[in-house]
């Protein structure tokens, strides 16, 4: 959504230097990557890890500088594969373990000794499921057990724990290890398990949410990462307690991949930074940034430290439909070894998911140029300091080669008044690799303002309103008096949206209506008219502020007409069938009321950014802009939840497979649909699980209509309007002035400011 106007840029330089100097920050950027003054760097070597004919599953580094992988062929069989670390070019090596028919290697751990633990459980049929009546029988599952084996394969022990993780609904072991006294530690679905060497259940240890991580410390302490309610959690297993309890440690852990270092205490992934540390240190000790060494961190699934020096991941991208799970061996090399590549930067105030895996994506496969992201502030600063200094990097002349738009500081607009964009439609027109013609024209030019283009999103989602066909019809657009007429027609106590504010509703549609108050040629508005009196008149309806949680969960208060409609941002076909599912009956994508012929809004799923009109290498920059929507780009991408790509024939092929069904044999022959996926929405106990079969050819239409209909933002709103509105019209929500003396206050500040603005 856009948020500002214009600006003069050394106004706004000067501005910004009072306001840091007001808040004791010094303009220092943190380079996330790109420590161009080391005479070193660390350099990726890339391996497969799968097995001919097998997919990879479960993965783990030994204490024997291997690792260690299940893969499962297409008849069902499963095996254990190792692959040295250390040897370049060599191919998985079966380990020897006699498994029974049918059983699935969960998960694979160690013991203190460097010994395998195996998670082993066998499922039953479908038929024979359907068919059980005992107790043990309830879950599914006809045998769990725990197989410890030396590296070599040979069995030490087995031991049979269907009586303890037999009953456990929806049974799938995620992690497994053993400490020193023999007990074994099982992460299955939300819980830790705790067994007795027996196998006799010792205690559960519920965590409410998936967890991430489960590893011993140097000194046996088993640690489970997790994100709680609010923040991360590294928390060690208090077995005298039967709790987890949190670790004593100043170091401020975040999300990340963690497990214990090989002389340290822990070894952990936070961010695009590897870091050391041991519990009693006040700060960790950073080894190596993964985006300097073109690896995407988010990726990452485990990493060990090799007694040479150099260190190992396990990378899995789950985004990407053609990856294939690799081994990662980064080793230390003087930087005059390296074939020298142009450096571009890449500046942004965060940086997500999406943005490493993109950027490390381009570099690996680029011999002329490298991105480096440049990141503004530091963990000590706010949001609004860290933008602060990428606006004044930017204010000064000088500023990263591509700017995010994702994160970005202000609005599209204010970017363009201060000069900071290339126009990029030349290198688009001219481009021999990229056709306009095959993207989305809705998605393609959400960036462009008077003929020219600034940025170009990849993939896309959709922000809109989601509701029953009986609440809100089926016709594809509403205004704000077809939602109060609905509201109107409900209980007192019906609720229309979730989680918003007599503000947050006034700015939301005052930016979807903007253009119909403001002439953006002319400059001449209008807040005086019924509608947006009317708009006012509904935002006050909203609570001031948000003091408490509902007493019943979401989906429990759509499905009794407590709560009528969802805001969500729509990136797949999945997603629109879980909303069926959610309201239990047909449903409409309606949008947000609006005056116009639309109601949903375009917004970036992936890498958007504008090329800086003062970069010294614009033709690598447009290089690493078009790399996203390429063909290949285009087609990769795999989540369910990663967002619609722009180019039209890719779209088409996704939802082509959204309605592929797919089939497996039941032991009576029978063939039986299988699920494409299980998706669980919301968190905690406000939580529904769902398995997504293939769309109907109407629901990959409705999709389709959806889009088309959806719009960018024209920018013609910007923060410093929102904001007046804001603030004169809480005269009004106060019950100090009427609508129309509220909306008269706001005309004439409007107009003023859009005065002096043009």
């Amino acid at each position: 959504m856009s948020k500002g106007r214009k600006a003069g840029i050394l106004g706004l330089a000067a501005v910004l230097a009072l306001q840091l100097a007001g808040c004791g920050k010094t303009n220092e950027v943190q380079e996330t990557a790109g420590t161009q003054d080391k005479d070193y760097i660390y350099v990726a070597d890339y391996r497969t890890l799968e097995a001919e004919g097998y997919t990879t599953g479960s993965m783990i580094f030994g204490e024997d500088e291997k690792v260690y992988f299940a893969g499962s062929s297409e008849d069902g069989t499963t095996q254990l594969f190792s692959m040295d670390i250390g040897t370049e070019g060599n191919t998985p090596e079966q380990v020897p373990v006699e498994l029974e028919a049918d059983a699935f290697i969960s998960a694979i751990g160690t013991d203190s000794e460097g010994n395998l633990i195996l998670g082993l459980v066998k499922y039953m049929s479908a038929a024979a499921d359907e068919e059980a009546v005992t107790e043990d029988a309830a879950a599914g599952v006809e045998s769990v057990e725990i197989r410890k084996i030396s590296q070599d394969g040979r069995m030490l022990e087995s031991v049979d724990v269907m009586n303890s993780l037999g009953k456990v609904k929806d049974l799938y072991i995620q992690h497994i290890l053993e400490d020193k006294d023999g007990n074994y530690y099982v992460n299955a679905n939300q819980s830790i398990y705790v067994l007795k060497p027996s196998g006799e259940m010792l205690c559960e240890l519920p965590v409410g949410t998936y967890i991430e991580n489960l590893f011993r410390m140097r000194d046996g302490t088993v640690v489970v990462g997790f994100y709680g309610d609010t923040d991360w959690r590294l928390q060690a297993v208090d077995l005298s307690g039967k709790t987890l309890k949190d670790l004593n440690s100043s170091i401020s852990f975040g999300y990340g991949t963690y497990q214990a270092g090989a002389d340290t205490d822990i070894l952990y992934t936070r961010e695009t930074k590897l870091y050391t540390c041991n519990i009693s240190d006040t700060e960790p000790t950073e080894v190596l940034d993964w985006l300097e060494s073109d690896v995407n961190s988010t990726s990452l699934r485990g990493v060990k430290q090799l007694k040479d020096g150099r260190i190992a991941a396990l990378s899995v991208d789950f985004m990407s439909e053609q990856s294939k799970p690799e081994l990662i061996v980064v080793t230390k090399k003087e930087r005059s070894e390296v074939p020298e590549k142009a450096t571009l930067t890449y500046g942004t105030v965060m940086v997500p998911y999406y943005l490493s895996n993109d950027i490390a994506a381009f570099n690996k496969q680029s011999d002329k140029y490298r991105i480096e992201v440049k990141q503004y502030g530091d963990d000590s600063m706010d949001y609004d300091e860290r933008v602060a200094l990428l606006a004044a990097d930017l204010a000064s002349g000088q500023g990263p080669d591509l700017i995010d738009m994702v994160y970005s500081f202000t609005s599209l607009d204010k970017l363009i008044s201060m000069g900071a964009l290339e126009d990029i439609t030349s290198y688009l027109e001219n481009d021999t690799v990229i056709n306009k013609e095959d993207y989305f024209e809705n998605v393609l030019y959400t960036y462009a303002r008077d003929g020219k283009l600034y940025a170009i999103i990849p993939w896309f989602g959709i922000n809109t309103l989601v509701g029953k066909v009986s609440d809100v019809g089926d016709k594809r657009t509403w205004t704000v008096d077809d939602m109060i007429k609905l509201i109107d027609s409900k209980p007192a106590d019906t609720q229309i949206l979730d989680y918003n504010t007599k503000n947050s509703v006034l700015q939301l549609l005052c930016s979807m209506n903007m253009e119909e108050f403001v002439d953006e040629e002319t400059g001449a508005c209008d807040f005086t008219g019924e509608e947006f009196k009317r708009i006012m008149e509904f935002s006050n309806r909203f609570p001031k502020e948000i003091s408490e949680e509902p007493d019943s969960s979401q989906f429990d208060r759509i499905r009794n007409g407590q709560l009528l409609l969802m805001e969500e941002n729509l990136t797949s076909v999945q997603q629109f069938q879980i909303y069926e599912h959610i309201f239990g009956e047909e449903i409409n994508v309606i949008g947000y009321p609006t005056i116009n012929d639309y109601g949903s809004i375009i917004k970036s799923n992936g890498t958007t950014a504008g090329m800086n009109v003062n970069s010294k290498n614009k033709e690598g920059a447009w290089e690493f802009l078009k790399f996203n929507l390429t063909k290949e780009r285009q087609e990769n991408i795999q989540s369910a939840n990663g967002g619609f790509p722009t180019m039209k024939a890719a779209l088409e092929k996704q939802f082509a497979k959204d309605m592929e069904a797919e089939y497996y044999e039941d032991t009576d022959g029978t063939q039986k649909e299988k699920s494409k996926s299980t998706w669980t929405y919301g968190s905690g106990t406000d939580n529904v699980t769902v398995d997504v079969y293939a769309a109907s050819k109407e629901q990959v239409d409705r999709v389709r209509e959806i889009i088309e209909r959806s719009v960018g933002l024209d920018g013609t709103e910007s923060e410093e309007m929102l904001s007046i509105i804001s603030e004169e019209a809480q005269s009004y929500f106060e019950g100090q002035k009427s609508a129309d003396d509220a909306a008269a206050l706001i005309q004439n500040r409007l107009q003023t400011y859009i005065n002096e603005t043009r």
